[in-house]
């Protein structure tokens, strides 16, 4: 369902690594966060034939940039070097009636999560910063339950976005099971 698209292949997959940089100027915000994009990995639907883009992007900055917030929470986390992974995504999507669209849709988060997860285990990560665009983190949140350990919603933040820590370690499913 999705390809991994590291900075020294981006040459290879132009076409998504342009949609991916269309999408972060659109967005005034992640522009700022994620403006240096060529040092990216990207996680992209493989097939966008019927119309539907989207995935994630990954880029590695210092924590000095992240949400006040969410670098007081990392403090004790981060690594030496002050550097942690941050990640954002989106799905666009065209020619879906609502009922596939709601399906396609939990399938497109819970298993872009599992990419994240099997990046993470690569890369020796237990967790990612996100920053998201409001429906972005609704969707993660709702669609696909995915695990964050702290939180600053966008009307707490200056820049209306999502900030957050997402576990790469606990497992989604386990977390909305009823006692």
């Amino acid at each position: 369902m999705f390809v991994i698209i590291e900075p020294k292949d981006h040459h290879s997959y132009k076409t998504i690594v342009d949609l991916f940089s269309e999408f972060i100027k659109e967005g005034v915000m992640l522009h700022y966060s994620f403006q240096d994009h060529t040092r990216a990995t990207f996680i992209s639907l493989k097939d966008q034939s019927n119309g539907t883009f989207g995935g994630a992007i990954l880029l590695k900055q210092r924590v000095g940039t992240l949400h006040q917030k969410v670098g007081r929470h990392l403090s004790s986390l981060a690594p030496k070097n002050g550097e942690v992974w941050t990640c954002s995504l989106f799905l666009q999507g065209e020619n879906h009636s609502l009922s596939q669209s709601e399906a396609f849709c939990q399938l497109f988060y819970q298993n872009l999560y599992q990419q994240l997860v099997t990046f993470g285990r690569k890369e020796k990560l237990d967790f990612l910063c996100m920053i998201l665009e409001q429906g972005e983190y609704l969707y993660t949140e709702i669609i696909g339950s995915w695990p964050y350990v702290f939180e600053v919603h966008p009307d707490e933040s200056r820049d209306g976005l999502f900030h957050g820590i997402l576990s790469l370690t606990i497992n989604p499913s386990k977390l909305h099971q009823k006692t």
